[in-house]
């Protein structure tokens, strides 16, 4: 079922018979990069609006209901609000500043203040982006990615007219490096006469995960969620991950990024579906009051994540 789905978003780049559309990148709210022509979030692709002829603002603000990186997630779902403000030099540099404010069931806060700053640039058919961002997470976040402080990267693509193909490359910055590349397709297209823009794409994301064990390390089992100490003994639980710097595949993802412009409005709407793979080996240490303490390993159970991120952005100039 999955690879008939893939397929045939494939089929879908060549079967419909539209304009293509050529657009550039804009910072991402969640520290998962971008490429000319998209944005990603969580590892899923976003359209978005094209070309940087005059310097400008824009604000915006997005729903996203949860928080997936590399098809990780939290064992709680972490829905967020995301404003966001950017201004953008006709030269192509750009800065930006977001807000995740995650309103959930058991708790409503800021988890994550994000400032960004980089250069947008294409030359012909390709496109690039270079940025880099520092990250701000409330001590409280469980989100798989809040040990990560900052990053660097660099997007590119090249379109060839039927299909583009993109590659970002990024260095995550925590308690150790992170490395991870995303490669993949897509083809936009505009209907109604240029205002809806559409950009099935697919891609492969892979990566080192230091900060996945540090977020097992410190995260996962905290008493800001389920209590460090469990049950009635006095219990404390750690998670650490074999083998974190190891490069290897982790997710692929699917998705249908969609924008409606109105004037100087522009409305998203990217359903995405990651399937991750290669799950992590975990030891799990427990360590009672009494101090006695006991290990076990084991493979962490991976589940496909369906999700979807919605809002607006008004240019201003």
């Amino acid at each position: 079922m999955k690879n008939h789905f893939i397929c045939s978003l494939l089929a879908l780049f060549f079967a419909i018979n539209v304009q293509p559309l050529y657009a550039q990148s804009v910072p991402d709210s969640t520290h998962k990069k971008q490429v000319l022509g998209v944005r990603i979030y969580s590892g899923s692709l976003v359209a978005v609006p094209v070309k940087k002829a005059t310097s400008r603002f824009e604000a915006g603000i997005s729903y996203q209901n949860n928080d997936v990186y590399f098809g990780r997630k939290d064992s709680s779902v972490l829905p967020y609000y995301i404003p966001v403000l950017s201004y953008y030099y006709k030269s192509g540099l750009y800065f930006s500043a977001f807000v995740n404010y995650l309103s959930s069931v058991e708790s409503g806060r800021v988890d994550l203040v994000t400032i960004e700053g980089g250069y947008i640039f294409n030359t012909g058919n390709y496109d690039g982006q270079l940025n880099i961002s520092k990250y701000i997470y409330n001590s409280q976040s469980t989100s798989v990615s809040s040990e990560i402080q900052a990053s660097a990267g660099y997007q590119n693509g090249f379109d060839f007219g039927v299909i583009k193909t993109f590659l970002n490359l990024n260095l995550d910055f925590g308690a150790q490096i992170d490395y991870s590349g995303s490669f993949g397709f897509e083809h936009g297209f505009t209907v109604l006469q240029d205002k809806l823009d559409f950009t099935p794409g697919i891609c492969v994301n892979a990566g080192t995960q230091n900060f996945y064990d540090n977020y097992y390390k410190n995260k996962r089992f905290s008493n800001k969620k389920t209590g460090k100490v469990t049950g009635n003994t006095g219990s404390t639980v750690i998670g650490s991950i074999v083998n974190p710097s190891n490069f290897k595949i982790l997710d692929y993802e699917v998705s249908f990024p969609l924008s409606y412009t109105i004037n100087k409005l522009v409305i998203n709407f990217t359903p995405t579906y990651a399937i991750p793979v290669n799950p992590s080996v975990i030891n799990i240490n427990t360590k009672q009051s009494n101090g006695s303490s006991s290990n076990k390993t084991v493979t962490e159970q991976l589940t496909n994540s369906f999700y979807m991120t919605m809002g607006f952005t008004f240019k201003f100039g």
